[in-house]
């Protein structure tokens, strides 16, 4: 997959731009006090959907052809689900998601609210067995949740933002699960080129890219188990996996007690109440910020805003 022009990377953004945020660059005084960087939140939670997920797949669904005709399809535990069914909305088609029979309730509704029909079946890879068989048997055009040309061109625009208003920026951390996030990323930093560094952070229980960077290929996890269902992605990306493995840093993976404790602490010190995903790259910035310069500019992605509240009052 060639590299969009930073040019290309604009005229994508322009042409998501009336159906997505642009979020804030949130400056965090207290955790930076406590850290000692500067501290900066891209606070996607605020994003359509609650996720950075649309940016990219209304890029994909705007492009696609077939989706426009056919309707769409899609797997995902949730957030991606959402995006789909919300792109869907947007340009009067027909949606599917299909979701593992464990995903969150709360985001199975949100699917719904946006008009897409929600299929919950068996495990992860069940549920992507049965979303495969769907597309075929129905003639719907699958949508990737993360791994696509277009889903990360469209993702790019999230650099392209945090560039434009923190350009000084040294590193940023990104959550990991399919990996589009920090493969967009990586693409709006190579095509600014830009100097910030890329930290992408895994939970332990679902270290797809950095067990595939290890193998030197995308793998596939046998079983993944986090608290963050929004990264639990067993499949490491055709297109994910070689823009991770050349532009980011590092990997770093973080611990479910890690993210519940970030979790806190947005809500403490931000008052931002993100699910799990969206506070795993914090949790992976504060593990890290002794090897990070005195006073640094950094900025950590808070994507992911979806959880109900039995499961918050559970998870704390």
């Amino acid at each position: 997959m060639g590299i969009p022009t930073l040019t290309q990377l604009q005229a994508i953004r322009d042409r998501i731009a009336p159906h997505i945020h642009r979020t804030p660059l949130l400056y965090s005084a207290s955790l930076s006090r406590q850290l000692g960087v500067e501290l900066h939140l891209k606070a996607e939670l605020f994003q359509r959907t609650g996720s950075y997920k649309p940016r990219g797949i209304v890029n994909a669904v705007a492009l696609d052809e077939g989706a426009r005709r056919d309707g769409v399809i899609t797997f995902s535990a949730g957030n991606a689900g959402q995006a789909v069914a919300y792109a869907a909305r947007i340009f009067g088609l027909r949606c599917t998601v299909v979701m593992p029979a464990g995903a969150s309730a709360v985001k199975a509704a949100a699917i719904r609210g946006y008009g897409g029909e929600v299929v919950m079946h068996g495990t992860a890879a069940e549920a992507f067995a049965r979303c495969q068989a769907i597309a075929r048997d129905q003639s719907l055009t699958y949508i990737p949740p993360t791994d696509h040309p277009d889903v990360i061109a469209g993702h790019a625009s999230l650099a392209l933002e945090i560039l434009e208003d923190l350009p000084e920026v040294q590193t940023i951390f990104a959550p990991i699960g399919g990996g589009g996030l920090a493969a967009g990323i990586a693409t709006g930093l190579i095509a600014a080129d830009a100097k910030a560094r890329l930290v992408g952070v895994e939970p332990v229980g679902a270290a797809t890219l950095y067990r595939s960077l290890e193998a030197g290929k995308p793998i596939t996890l046998d079983r993944v188990d986090t608290v963050a269902d929004g990264l639990a992605n067993p499949f490491a990306g055709q297109h994910t996996f070689p823009l991770i493995r050349d532009r980011a840093e590092r990997i770093d993976l973080v611990e479910d007690r890690q993210i519940i404790e970030a979790m806190t602490l947005l809500m403490e010190r931000c008052k931002l109440m993100a699910e799990p995903s969206g506070a795993t790259a914090l949790a992976g910035l504060i593990a890290a910020v002794s090897s990070l310069p005195k006073g640094a500019p950094v900025v950590a992605v808070i994507s992911g805003g979806n959880i109900d509240l039995a499961r918050l009052k559970a998870l704390l």
